[in-house]
């Protein structure tokens, strides 16, 4: 007896170290309010606040037609390349960080240090770039996408998947796309804005293109107005439906078919563009089939999977069929932007079109508004990633929006 209480005294010790570890590292851990996966407008439909996404649609559309939302903000969407954090400590220092915020890096040497090509080729002249900022202040960082380096020409760059023209005010400078201002609060980065203040970002050795909607003004036809109010309406009233949207904001608990229904989405998004219930059930198989279990636990999630589906086919169907509306109001309202590329300061090459719009509203998840389906971003960004691997097999690719 005395021996199994022992064994028990060590266990629990472990287990109450471990436990008190945890809750250390947690208190320790820092709050980092960064950007980083940005959900489609037409997924909030599948989030559990269904809502969001008419809510979102209608004050982008407002926007566009020159009318405010209360806590409504909206910006480009730029494809550029590493997401980087560029700022001061509370003392002065400069400092760059990748975007998770992580680590922050003060010199040159310790970037190198990291062993990352892609650090070198971006942290070290984004560190460059914030110690020539004068204005910046002190304790505030922004995050931006790295669109070239200060190496570089040409008359186009392509950071990723899209080609933008050079701004001839960028030639021979560090170019990054600023989205989102946080000020420094020791190892703290806390959201402030996002539309970072361009006058602090002033500097000799860097551009920044400004990516807000704010003060521009877009010419939408009376076509395209009713085409989008009526897109927008329709997925309103199919919201409308109690059990359909009672069903929607209960889809989160259902954790596993959650994931694969988004998985789904995300597939359908870069593919075809047209969800249904039938290829969902298709889907599911595969999915399922990927998961690294048993066949038997496999088999298992995938009949509750098809029984979820069977039990719930009208309001899937609602849902599938609101999402419908909600693309074609967006690639409306992309189609708008379209037209208004060189209104801004960074403007796409040729053929080529923005990745898309980003909506922020008070108390909600932001929104991306990315064009879908054949010749969509989606589409257009997988491809790119898929080339990427062909060519440089051990590098990871592009991420897939």
């Amino acid at each position: 007896m005395w021996l199994l209480k022992f064994y028990c005294h060590i266990i629990y010790t472990c287990m109450s170290n471990r436990f008190i570890d945890f809750v250390i590292e947690q208190e320790e851990r820092p709050t980092i309010e960064t950007t980083g996966h940005m959900i489609h407008v037409g997924d909030m439909l599948y989030s559990g606040s269904p809502s969001d996404s008419i809510d979102h649609s209608r004050a982008m559309f407002n926007r566009l037609n020159g009318l405010n939302t209360a806590g409504h903000g909206a910006s480009l969407k730029v494809d550029g390349g590493m997401s980087v954090i560029m700022g001061r400590e509370k003392n002065g220092t400069p400092f760059v960080s990748y975007k998770s915020g992580k680590d922050r890096y003060y010199d040159h040497e310790s970037i190198a240090a990291t062993g990352k090509e892609h650090y070198v080729r971006n942290l070290s002249p984004a560190l460059d770039s914030v110690a020539r900022m004068d204005n910046l202040e002190d304790g505030t960082a922004v995050q931006a996408d790295v669109l070239h380096g200060p190496d570089h020409s040409d008359r186009i760059y392509q950071s990723n998947t899209i080609k933008y023209k050079t701004n001839p005010k960028a030639r021979g400078k560090f170019a990054y796309a600023p989205h989102s201002q946080y000020e420094v609060r020791g190892r703290d980065l806390v959201k402030t804005s996002n539309e970072p203040d361009h006058d602090q970002l002033k500097g000799p050795l860097s551009h920044a293109p400004e990516l807000t909607l704010t003060g521009k003004e877009f010419n939408v036809s009376p076509y395209r107005k009713d085409t989008i109010a009526q897109h927008i309406g329709q997925a309103e009233e199919l919201l409308g439906d109690e059990n359909t949207k009672a069903f929607a904001e209960r889809i989160p608990e259902n954790k596993k078919f959650h994931a694969m229904l988004q998985g789904y989405s995300n597939h359908i998004a870069r593919t075809s563009g047209k969800r249904s219930i039938e290829d969902l059930k298709d889907f599911a198989g595969g999915f399922v089939a990927k998961r690294k279990v048993r066949p038997e636990t496999q088999q298992r999630e995938l009949e509750s999977h098809n029984e979820f589906i069977a039990n719930n086919a009208t309001q899937l169907d609602n849902l599938f069929t609101a999402h419908h509306h909600i693309n074609h109001a967006k690639h409306h309202m992309l189609d708008v932007l379209r037209a208004h590329h060189a209104d801004f300061d960074i403007v796409p090459h040729g053929s080529h079109e923005h990745e898309g719009l980003v909506g922020h509203l008070s108390g909600k998840t932001s929104a991306k508004f990315v064009r879908e389906g054949p010749g969509g971003f989606s589409m257009k960004n997988a491809a790119a990633a898929e080339r990427f691997k062909a060519v440089m097999p051990t590098t990871p690719p592009p991420p897939v929006s």
